[in-house]
């Protein structure tokens, strides 16, 4: 990659970024300023970008600038709507085993030396078939295996070229299935479903997304500059407006500029310190150094309590922990990064479009004791006497020592039964869920995807076997589902399932914050990939 600042030090290199962004802003017309059009954004990222292609990356910092530079079949709008970008539209056939896109003429290529042109659906054939070709090695290769022939070529049965995607013509491509997946839609408006210009990639020489030389975008912004040196302190990412692209769907930013820190610190210094415009955290901000600032909450990770299957905790047991919590005491205690659960999938979870809520399990009720879950003194009896050394839960010891009293207490107060807590730090606790030395713990269920079907796996891969066999065929029966209404059906029949028989015990959910500037607007965030869209941002002086 090449080096563009020479002189060392934070200071230089901030006075430049706020220099670029002043003169990328006054340079814009009346117009643009009026309606919040033409500024210069920045933000920091945690990491230098592993790789820009695509169909490979994986880490965080990359698929931001992915989400920025490319431009799909579909796209995510700022309602969180799956809608079409590149496709102007699309049919479904064959009892959805194949789906066939019509594309539009005018989304166009663009790279930093000025090359141009326009996006076919071929791009979109070589794309996929890059994920399914050995050389590629991409780690997406299961995501799409509903494909027609993806799992013969990933068994090596097939060839990658025989992959169910083709191209009619320049603007129709068709999509045939081995079977139907209703989270298609979706998986195309994520990175590994974003086109690839073959002539471009092959002239890359194998260097395809490692430095700026070597990226081409067809999306709201083309990369200008990535300056990276590992042991210094000026590393930027450039990007500006593809004005090839910004005529059939308006790009109001000017530019991004997109400074790279090793150190997560260095992520809300650079924002408190007006360096950056906005910011993702784990952690409410409690005051800035800039003023007045926007924060927006969003859960993204439910907590709670498991079992381990080899431990064999009686369900009459299980069902008294989970009807005995006093969650109305929780919604005192909680602090700022966490809220009170009454269901498994978090409220920023969609689903085809709308917001997932599952009136089942919304409500506060579902959790009030019944007469079958109170314990009798045979009950009681019984668990002392199958662990005579006790229980203890297995937690975290970043979680609030508060609340887990507060969980005991209402386990020994409502149930008779009590439950220790065993604290363990983050590698000791993760390397004790992986051997299964533990009776019960509290785990933090979370997942990169806004998918709905996703979100459900991570939460069913971690309940007992026996439960898991019958959750699991339901997954597969929701994903295969013919209508996305029968879908939600079953995911919601999945959720009630897990709370009735508490194989899974929500406790809290985990608090994501997006926080920006007061004058910013229509930034389009994904809280699970922790991901900003910043095509329709707008900034008001």
């Amino acid at each position: 990659m090449k080096k563009f600042i020479k002189e060392k030090g934070k200071k230089f290199l901030m006075v430049l970024v706020t220099f670029i962004s002043i003169f990328a802003f006054t340079g814009c017309n009346d117009d643009e300023e009026k309606d919040g059009a033409g500024y210069s954004f920045t933000y920091t990222l945690h990491g230098n970008p592993q790789n820009l292609d695509p169909q490979l990356a994986t880490d965080k910092s990359s698929l931001m600038i992915i989400k920025n530079m490319f431009s799909g079949l579909m796209t995510i709008d700022n309602e969180g709507k799956i809608t079409g970008n590149v496709a102007l539209s699309y049919n479904v056939l064959d009892n959805g085993l194949k789906y066939s896109f019509i594309l539009r003429d005018d989304c166009y290529w663009y790279s930093a030396d000025g090359t141009e042109s326009v996006v076919t659906a071929h791009d979109f054939v070589y794309a996929f078939k890059r994920i399914y070709n050995p050389v590629t090695q991409s780690p997406y290769k299961e995501k799409f295996s509903f494909i027609k022939n993806a799992e013969a070529i990933i068994n090596g049965e097939m060839d990658y070229s025989q992959l169910g995607v083709y191209a009619i013509n320049n603007t129709e491509l068709v999509f045939e299935f081995d079977r139907p997946c209703t989270e298609f839609l979706y998986l195309l408006t994520t990175a590994p479903a974003m086109p690839c210009n073959k002539q471009f990639f092959e002239g890359t020489k194998a260097r395809y997304g490692l430095d700026d030389e070597s990226v081409i975008s067809n999306g709201a912004f083309y990369m200008t500059q990535w300056s990276y040196d590992p042991y210094g302190n000026d590393n930027l990412i450039y990007m500006k407006r593809n004005y090839s692209n910004t005529e059939y769907d308006r790009i109001y930013p000017y530019m991004i500029t997109f400074i790279i820190e090793r150190n997560k610190e260095n992520v809300l210094k650079n924002f408190d310190s007006a360096y950056s415009d906005c910011m993702v955290s784990e952690s409410k901000i409690q005051k800035s150094s800039i003023g007045n600032y926007q924060t927006q909450k969003f859960k993204t990770g439910s907590v709670g309590i498991v079992f381990n299957e080899s431990c064999k905790m009686d369900d009459s047991v299980k069902k008294a922990m989970a009807s005995t919590l006093n969650r109305e005491i929780f919604e005192n205690m909680v602090t700022d990064n966490f809220s009170v659960a009454y269901g498994i999938v978090p409220e920023s979870i969609s689903f085809s479009g709308a917001s997932y809520q599952n009136k089942n399990v919304s409500e506060k009720n579902i959790f009030e004791p019944e007469s079958d879950y109170i314990l009798s003194v045979e009950d009681i009896e019984e668990f002392y006497s199958m662990y005579p050394d006790g229980v203890k839960i297995l937690v975290k010891n970043e979680y609030d020592d508060g609340l887990m009293t507060q969980v005991i207490a209402d386990w020994q107060d409502n149930s008779g039964i009590y439950i220790g807590v065993d604290y363990a730090d983050g590698d000791t606790y993760y390397e004790r869920l992986e051997n299964g030395d533990y009776v019960m713990a509290l785990v933090e269920i979370n997942s990169d995807d806004s998918s709905l079907y996703y979100y459900l796996k991570n939460v069913v891969d971690t309940v007992p076997s026996e439960s898991r066999e019958t959750l699991v065929s339901m997954l597969e029966s929701a994903l295969v589902s013919p209508s996305s209404s029968d879908a939600l059906e079953i995911y919601k029949k999945i959720e009630t399932l897990l709370i009735s028989e508490a194989d899974y015990i929500p406790v809290f959910y985990r608090n994501s914050f997006l926080v920006y500037k007061k004058d910013i607007e229509d930034m389009i965030f994904d809280p699970f990939s922790g991901h900003i869209d910043f095509r329709y941002a707008k900034y008001f002086d």
